[in-house]
Order: structure tokens, then sequence, then C-alpha cells
């Protein structure tokens, strides 16, 4: 039989991970490598106009009587004697020969100054053309990067599929339990190693499971049997006048016995199966409450019956006596003083206190095994765990409602519920 599908929580994904890892990987090294290639561009750009300055100066220089031809993005300046043209910016006067920038609002200039037989040539050179290929060029990197960027993502999701296909075959034949080995020759190492690791896992939990279903059988028939003798000395007892009334309370008691027995390997084996059946419900909880007041030692506290007559439940009845049984022993354990009563009606049966109740932040460990409410020494903190389980086995619903100082309601809905036929 296969297992039941896992209940849907969010998780985060190892494909999605593994693809987001490669894909910022890869971005930040194209946007490593776009912001290279575009400083390395501008410096480029940078000293190619200092050559095209200096080259325009120096052929000026070789004939300083020719009439120039200047591009557009060139101007010149010419000193005579000194004295500077009109035309010339005033910020350019104060540069020394050599190269130089000069920045007007937004617009940069690379301006070369030399002297020569007694004159200053100023030549500027515009570079609105340069910023312009270079605002171009940025525009494509971050257009190649955004482009890259996600053909990295659908390549990284689709070495992630790839990479982890092996370990999703590998998940869904440990959901629907193969009964195959886990582990394959065609697998990937670590795959491998946890395929292996599985298979062992598997292996330890089979022997122990199968050595636990020898423990309950054995258990179960080496218990019967000291049992039956007892029942059968109790019962050759019964026709004594004196002895008569304690060898019922041992044949009841060992009947009680052999039914917490049954329902607890039934609880232990989880293909046993329940004998559904009609109980009437009030003679069982007044059985039950009968042999609690015999044993109680505190004949004070009163415990009361409030179960309609006639009313039955569907039910295996050795599993409801025994949840039955761990809720009203749980009430008498806590419950210092007051009252307990066992009600019922159509489709639920109760069993309220008058104990020291339960604080809200611990209403949802009370069903936790070995978690237990206080310090007394006749617990071990099972027996809500047991109810839980029981009722969990029959689906059946337990709903607690208590509040500390006043007491507890413990109350099982059950799936159907009826008055006696």
């Amino acid at each position: 039989m296969s297992a039941p599908a896992a209940p849907a929580v969010a998780r985060n994904s190892l494909r999605w991970r593994l693809a987001w890892t490669f894909t910022l990987l890869t971005i930040l090294a194209l946007t490593a490598q776009a912001v290279a290639l575009f400083l390395s561009s501008e410096e480029q750009e940078e000293a190619l106009i200092d050559e095209v300055v200096n080259t325009a100066l120096d052929g000026l220089l070789a004939h300083p009587d020719g009439q120039p031809v200047m591009a557009p993005h060139l101007s010149l300046y010419r000193t005579v004697n000194g004295q500077a043209p009109a035309a010339l910016p005033a910020a350019l006067r104060r540069f020394p020969p050599g190269n130089h920038e000069w920045f007007v609002e937004e617009l940069e200039y690379h301006v070369g100054v030399r002297d020569f037989a007694g004159e200053r040539y100023y030549l500027l050179y515009d570079t609105r053309e340069h910023e312009r290929r270079l605002a171009h060029l940025l525009v494509a990197l971050v257009m190649g990067v955004l482009l890259l960027s996600l053909m990295a993502l659908w390549l990284g999701q689709w070495l992630a599929n790839a990479q982890l296909r092996q370990l999703k075959r590998l998940a869904e034949r440990v959901r629907t339990d193969d009964p195959t080995p886990f582990l394959d020759a065609a697998q990937d190492q670590e795959i491998a190693q946890l395929a292996a690791a599985l298979d062992d896992y598997r292996n330890h939990n089979t022997q122990l499971i199968e050595r636990e279903r020898e423990f309950t059988a054995n258990v179960s028939h080496e218990l019967r049997t000291p049992l039956t003798r007892i029942r059968t000395s109790a019962e050759l007892l019964l026709g004594d006048d004196k002895a008569g009334p304690r060898a019922a309370r041992i044949v009841d008691a060992v009947d009680e016995l052999e039914r917490t027995l049954r329902a607890l390997l039934m609880l232990a084996r989880e293909n046993a199966q329940l004998q559904w059946e009609d109980v009437p419900l009030q003679p069982l909880v007044a059985a039950l409450i009968e042999s609690h007041r015999e044993a109680n030692g505190r004949p004070a506290l009163p415990l009361h019956n409030q179960v309609p007559v006639g009313l039955t439940v569907r039910a295996d009845a050795a599993v409801l006596t025994l949840i039955l049984e761990n809720l009203l022993s749980n009430a008498l354990r806590h419950a210092c003083s007051g009252w307990i009563s066992v009600g019922a009606g159509p489709g639920w049966l109760s069993v309220c206190d008058t104990g020291i109740g339960i604080p809200a932040p611990q209403l949802s460990q009370v069903f936790e095994r070995h978690y237990r409410l206080s310090d007394l020494p006749d617990g071990m903190g099972l027996g809500l765990a047991i109810v839980q389980q029981l009722v969990a086995r029959c689906g059946w619903r337990c709903e607690l409602r208590s509040e500390p100082g006043q007491g507890s309601e413990f109350r099982i809905v059950f799936a159907h519920a009826g008055p006696a036929h």
C-alpha cells in the first residue's frame, strides 16, 4: 500500500535555491565584466581624445602660417604677443601648457595648451559625441546583462532540474514505499550514499517492527494463560457464600484486564481490526464508576453517572472502556475536592471534574506522551496520550475545555451514536 501524500506545507525549494544561486553568480560575473568593459572603454576614449588633441597641435605647430581646417568638435584659439583673443573663455587663460579637462555645467572639454614662437595655442575638444557613444555603450551593456540574466535563470532552472532529478526520483520511491532497494548502480555518488543509508534505515526499522510484533504476540499469549487460570479459579469460588462476592470482583477484574490488553494490542498493531458493536453507555459507565469508587480510597469524592438510560454508541467496547478508564483516572488524580460526573448525549460523551484545571498555554500539551501537569507520584503522563491515540484510531474527536481552579471537561465526539434499539 502506498504511503499517504504529505500535507501541503510551505517550504523552501532546493531547486529554486540552486537556480537563483547560479543566476546571482552569473549576474555578478556579468556585471563585473560590464563595469570593467565600460571603464576600460571610457579610459581608452579619454586616451584617444588626448592623442587627437596632441596630434592636431603638433600639426599646427609644424605649419604655423597655414590655415588649419578644424573638425566640428575642435576649436582653436591663438594669443598674439601675450594678448588673448576676446573669444577665448576667461577660465582657459589660467591653464599652463599641457593637457587639461574643462567642465562647463554638464559639458566636458579636453584642452591642449602649447607655447610656440611667442604665441600660445589653445585647442578645445568637445566630448559630447564621445559621451553619446559611452551612453549607448552603457545602455547596450545594461540590456545585455538583463538579457543574459534571464537566460541564466532559465539555464539555472534547467541545470537544477537535471541535477536534482535523481534526488526527486529517490524521494518519490521513499514516499510510495517502493519495496525494491533504493540503491541503484546508475546513481551519482552522493545520491548513492543517501540511498544506501535509506536502505539500512528501512532494514533496521523492519527488524525493529518485527521484533515488536513478536513481543506483543508473546505478551498476549503469555498473559492470557495466567489470566484464564485466575478466572477459572475465581469462578469455582462463586458458589461460596463468603468468598463469592470477592470471586465475582476477581472475575470482573480479569475480564476488564483482558479487554484492556486487547485494546492496547490493537493500539500497538496498525492493521488490527476494531470490533464495532452497539455499546450501552449507562451500564458501562456505572461499572467503571463502581470500580473506581471501590479503589479510590477517597469515598467522600462523589462520582456521578449522568448518562441517559438506553443511550448507545457504535464503538469497540474494549477501546471505549479503556478511554473512559483513563479519563476517570485522570480526573480522580487531579480532583482533590468537589465531584466528578460522566455525561452523554447524542453523539458525545464527557467526563467533568472540579479539579485544579489546566492553564490555557498547556491545553495543547496534555495529550503529549510523558507530559505531566503536576508532580503527583502515581502518574506517568501516558493516560491522555493513550486516549488521544485511541480516539483518533476510531475516527472520533477529543475536545478539552478547562479553567484553572475550576475544573476540566473532556468530551469525546463520536462518529455515530443513537438510542438503544
